[in-house]
């Protein structure tokens, strides 16, 4: 597929980022991308356009969300791509590849922390470098994210886990059990312009609940929702929570560690600014809240890469700060706005620190809807957009 006219595509770069003037970051939940990119899969037609929107937004880092748990095949897929681009693995990876050959999700799952079930078999989160940059770029041990963040929880028992749970509550309850990531996030551990950047892939679990209205309302004036779903509902969103806490909890250990980290948290959060229906009712707050910290420790607070980047999103589709866009009408929340941010990019204050390279400047977040929109226009109607999801950006400043 040729480059489509009039696409502002960034010069690529093929050596290492010392001589660069900017570094782009991008997030992309690529849906479903095993089913793209594996050998006669059932959304292959995709894969051009997908390859072409990747090209022509020319990230220097991609973090992919929903990706492919296949290693070898993603290795061999980004090789290809406009500029070649390489995968940074957890040590040990390739013995563990190796052992089980026929299997490579099965074979990395402990050492990359996911759970060996339905829930995280196929969206994995996995990183891509360009191969000419010389970022000294590894993937970290899901046991140091465990051991880090256990130890800023409250709780002995929770400060004791090495098995990445912690203690799960209820409202109103005294305790449910135990709860953890079903996607563990990834940390990418790279030098970006002299300076060691970790940054922090993420995928929450989803807020998907049942839809049907015997078992969502308790009449047909649809007024109130019924106990059994309410509390479903209830359960699962503070599971989602916990798992933002978690990740918080994880920033705060490298605060204990490091006055000043340069750290990162990007990716489908399943959640954004704003509430909907439940978080006005009943829960009191977003996610995104309780992930960015407090701002009476405004020198731990986490900056967002949207946060001067165009207006929030509106009924009309005239904002531009969101990344999905609801397929109609939310049927518990009928009068939401169906533009969400759910895909995200928030750093430390290192990075944004005055007179210090790298910079994240005013402006350097985008959502990249210009692209998408471009790319997919191209695209036979019979062909699935390449994402249900619009790819997040921001660019650093390297001098």
């Amino acid at each position: 597929m040729g480059r489509i006219p009039g696409s502002a595509v960034r010069a690529c770069h093929t050596g290492g980022n010392a001589a660069m003037a900017n570094f782009k970051i991008t997030s992309w939940n690529i849906k479903h991308m095993h089913d793209a990119i594996a050998p006669g899969g059932k959304d292959s037609a995709r894969l051009p356009f997908i390859r072409e929107q990747i090209a022509q937004m020319d990230p220097d880092i991609l973090c992919i969300t929903e990706a492919t748990p296949d290693l070898p095949l993603l290795r061999q897929w980004a090789a290809t791509l406009h500029v070649p681009y390489v995968v940074p693995t957890i040590p040990g990876t390739d013995a563990a590849l190796a052992a089980l050959p026929n299997n490579p999700r099965k074979a990395l799952c402990g050492l990359y922390g996911y759970p060996d079930n339905v829930l995280s078999g196929s969206q994995w989160i996995w990183f891509l470098v360009k191969a000419g940059h010389n970022l000294g770029a590894e993937l970290q041990d899901p046991k140091i994210w465990r051991r880090f963040a256990a130890s800023q929880y409250a709780d002995a028992a929770d400060q004791e886990r090495s098995d990445g749970k912690w203690g799960l509550f209820y409202w109103a309850e005294r305790k449910a059990g135990t709860w953890g990531h079903v996607r563990q996030p990834q940390v990418l551990v790279a030098t970006i312009g002299g300076l060691r950047v970790e940054l922090i892939g993420a995928h929450l679990r989803s807020k998907l609940n049942r839809t049907n209205p015997k078992e969502v309302w308790t009449d047909e004036t649809r007024s109130e929702f019924a106990d059994p779903f309410l509390r479903e509902v209830m359960n699962d969103r503070i599971k989602l929570a916990t798992e933002a806490e978690n990740i918080r909890k994880y920033v705060d250990a490298r605060f204990a560690q490091d006055a000043a980290p340069a750290v990162m948290v990007m990716g489908d959060l399943n959640d954004g600014p704003g509430r909907e229906v439940f978080e006005r009712k009943h829960l009191y707050f977003d996610l995104i809240g309780n992930l960015q910290g407090s701002i009476f420790e405004a020198e731990r607070f986490l900056n967002h890469a949207l946060f001067d980047y165009g207006a929030p999103a509106s009924g009309t589709g005239a904002g531009l700060r969101w990344s999905y866009k609801l397929s109609g009408k939310d049927p518990v929340d009928p009068t939401r706005d169906p533009h969400l941010l759910l895909d995200h990019i928030m750093f430390t204050q290192r990075l944004v620190a005055k007179d210090q390279f790298p910079r994240i400047r005013s402006g350097a977040g985008i959502v990249e809807h210009a692209i998408h929109e471009r790319v997919n226009a191209m695209r036979p109607r019979r062909v699935p957009e390449t994402s249900d999801h619009r790819p997040v950006s921001v660019t650093l400043s390297l001098a």
